[in-house]
C-alpha cells in the first residue's frame, strides 16, 4: 500500500467515523470503538468504493473488523481493479 492510499484510507475513515486521526490506530476494532457502528460501516464501504472505483464482495465487508483489515482489504481491491 503505498503511502498516498493509507492516508486516503484513514481520511475516508475518520471522516464518516468524526473522529481524528489521533484517535484510530490498526488495532482500531468494529467491536470496541463506539463511532463505527453498523451504519458508519457501510458509509465508509459507499466512500471506499466511490473514492477508489471499487466493488466489495459481502464476505470482505464483513471481515473488516478492524482498521489493519480495512486498509488490508481495499488496498487487495485497488491493486486488482
Amino acid at each position: 500500500m503505498s503511502d498516498d492510499q493509507n492516508a486516503v484510507i484513514k481520511r475516508i475513515f475518520c471522516e464518516v467515523l468524526g473522529v481524528d486521526e489521533s484517535e484510530v490506530d490498526d488495532s482500531t476494532s468494529y467491536n470496541s470503538f463506539r463511532p463505527w457502528d453498523s451504519l458508519k460501516h457501510l458509509q465508509l464501504i459507499s466512500n471506499f468504493e466511490d473514492e477508489f472505483d471499487i466493488e466489495f464482495e459481502v464476505d470482505d465487508i464483513i471481515a473488516m473488523e478492524n482498521f489493519a483489515l480495512v486498509k488490508e482489504i481495499v488496498t487487495r481491491y485497488i491493486r486488482e481493479r
